[in-house]
């Protein structure tokens, strides 16, 4: 029992913070969508909006705690990692879009353009912290290299 809740506690905390997320940055999209195309913007969300938010959310949540959990995936590079989680969350978010089509919403392209933005804004971050940690590395070798050649003397 104590397994199963350290598995799901994170991934509460995650779900919840990522439909928080999604109706925040939905709104936000919504008045920026709005005031540049001049079309009316309506502040009520949509229930599809929340049931589908929702279940991205969790599967979301689900993805998080396979690729960055510690309990599934033990010893992968933090960019493998990244690059599959985004893969993954792509193939979903497209899976998602392609639904909501079924139901009758003028919403579908805030959803494309919120996670449009969400996706690149978490493949930049990805690519400038492997950058980071590599140059880091780089020092931290070179470091290392001189204290040996220094005891070796």
């Amino acid at each position: 029992m104590k397994k199963l809740i350290t598995f799901v506690m994170p991934m509460k905390l995650i779900a919840g913070g990522v439909l928080f997320g999604l109706i925040g940055f939905y709104m936000v999209v919504g008045i920026l969508y709005a005031r540049l195309t001049g079309a009316e913007f309506e502040y009520s969300i949509p229930f599809a909006f929340i049931w589908q938010g929702a279940t991205l959310a969790i599967a979301i949540a689900i993805l998080w705690e396979v690729f960055f959990g510690e309990t599934i995936i033990k010893k992968w590079r933090f960019f493998k990692r990244i690059l599959l989680f985004n893969i993954s969350l792509i193939f979903l978010i497209a899976i998602c879009f392609l639904t909501s089509f079924a139901l009758p919403t003028d919403w579908a392209y805030l959803w494309l353009i919120g996670v449009g933005i969400i996706s690149l804004g978490i493949a930049a971050m990805s690519g400038l912290n492997e950058l980071y940690y590599k140059k880091t590395g780089e020092r931290y070798v070179e470091i290392l290299n001189a204290y040996k050649k220094s005891l070796l003397q």
